[in-house]
């Protein structure tokens, strides 16, 4: 198959314009923040008012400006009042942005291994909710509190992609995931990560076939990118509301101890908990699995027990946190009692036989552990 050619014989969207749609929208938050007119800051920065137009619309990307002069953007910014967090997210929403350009200029059309970002490293959730915050409306937790300015006419609520934009960006999803196959196991299980963010039917359709193939398949206790390939096309599809496979993951693959080690280690990496970047989920798994103590994702877990979509698995995960890192809840009486808090909240009707038997273990393991 020749460079740019689809599955079908179509041809990527090479028209399609360097994008700055992500670090754009940040930039106005980070304008927001500061409280001043597009104007104001242009004053202040020593700029005309349609280059800050420019780059808080994405018509002028942030990412056209050399690295060092993005660094001393970020730097006037905060002296002007932009919070540090803000401007320290600004390099990755640029990098979003580079994220989107090439998945929508491609479509479905292939892209090589070699140029996809979706096989260059294990991504973050810091990273993942830049790029999905425009087909989610999800503002990044660092900056969710952050005003937007607003203007003299409608004020978006996030950053802006057209319907073509975002179909053809999703579509790129469900190619890398098929060209894929089984052998490149993290471009499979990124991709099919984002599609859970897709609303077509035939991106469920996709999902639903993809969680029938990795539950069929008897996944080896050693191989453990496979468990975490399974674990995303689970958790992809109790987001759009079926909790089944996510009950057959569980009491399936993760009744393994590996394979829950390698859960939990993908989860600590997923939250920033483990710093360093890896290049595959097995190199994350084998040198990140000593790396965290836990204490991160301890406080996820417990304020986001009451997701019904997540809820199950969470429980799952807490419970064996609790076990594998005891000191977490032991040496923290306050954490202890926030934990004890979390369980009672999320003892509803809803859950499944199997994760109301979790969460009463997970109950009598926070008392003893503060005995």
């Amino acid at each position: 198959m020749s460079r740019g050619q689809t599955l079908t014989g179509a041809k990527g969207s090479a028209d399609v314009p360097e994008l700055g749609v992500v670090s754009g929208y940040l930039f106005k938050l980070m304008r927001g923040a500061i409280g001043c007119t597009q104007v104001d800051l242009a004053e202040r920065l020593g700029v005309d008012d349609n280059t800050i137009q420019g780059w808080e619309s994405g018509r002028r990307p942030l990412s056209a400006l050399r690295a060092v002069d993005v660094s001393r953007l970020g730097q006037r910014m905060m002296m002007l009042g932009a919070p540090a967090v803000a401007t320290a997210m600004l390099p990755s929403a640029i990098e979003a942005d580079g994220f989107l350009t090439t998945a929508i200029r491609a479509g479905s059309a292939e892209i090589p291994l070699w140029e996809n970002p979706l096989a260059s490293s294990v991504h973050r959730r810091s990273f993942v909710s830049l790029v999905t915050w425009p087909f989610t409306g999800v503002v990044p937790s660092t900056v969710r509190h952050l005003p937007v300015p607003r203007g003299r006419g409608p004020v978006a609520d996030r950053p802006q992609l057209s319907k073509t934009m975002q179909r053809q960006f999703f579509d790129q999803m469900l190619t890398s995931a098929e060209v894929a196959g089984n052998r490149e196991t993290l471009l499979r299980r990124q991709a099919t990560y984002m599609l859970a963010f897709d609303e077509r039917k035939e991106s469920a359709q996709w999902l639903t076939r993809e969680h029938r193939r990795t539950a069929a398949r008897s996944i080896d206790e050693r191989d453990l990118p496979s468990g975490i390939l399974s674990r995303t096309a689970s958790l992809a599809i109790a987001r759009q509301g079926d909790l089944d496979p996510v009950r057959h993951f569980i009491q399936g693959t993760l009744s393994d101890n590996d394979q829950t080690l390698a859960s939990l280690t993908y989860w600590a990496y997923w939250l920033g908990e483990i710093p360093d970047t890896y290049a595959d989920d097995g190199e994350m798994v084998q040198f990140g699995a000593n790396t965290w103590s836990g204490r991160r994702l301890i406080e996820h877990l417990i304020t986001h027990l009451h997701d019904p979509r997540n809820a199950e698995m969470n429980i799952h995960s807490l419970l064996c946190l609790v076990m594998a890192r005891k000191e977490l809840l032991e040496s923290d009486s306050d954490l202890r009692q926030r934990t004890m808090l979390a369980i009672e909240s999320a003892d509803t009707a809803e859950l499944g036989r199997h994760a109301r038997t979790e969460l009463a273990n997970l109950r009598f393991a926070t008392q003893l552990a503060g005995r």
